[in-house]
């Protein structure tokens, strides 16, 4: 992609053009991003980046969005 394109967040990785390998490597790159273990399955039962993000908010990094709204 480049820059001045939008991600598409409804579509699949694979027709984002991702393979299985890639969303390994995606993954493990969050995992050292976030500092946070991210189960194997996560890239494929969530298969959009806005399920992915849905998940990573409510589930892996909760503590930060909750803390984010009670502050708020």
């Amino acid at each position: 992609m480049s820059e001045d394109e939008e991600l598409p967040l409804e579509d699949s990785y694979f027709e984002l053009g991702l393979t299985s390998l890639a969303l390994t490597d995606v993954k493990q790159r969050l995992e050292a991003l976030l500092g946070q273990g991210i189960s194997s399955t996560v890239m494929f039962n969530r298969p959009t980046v806005e399920q992915l993000m849905d998940y990573l908010t409510g589930e892996v990094l909760v503590e930060l969005f909750d803390s984010r709204a009670a502050a708020g």
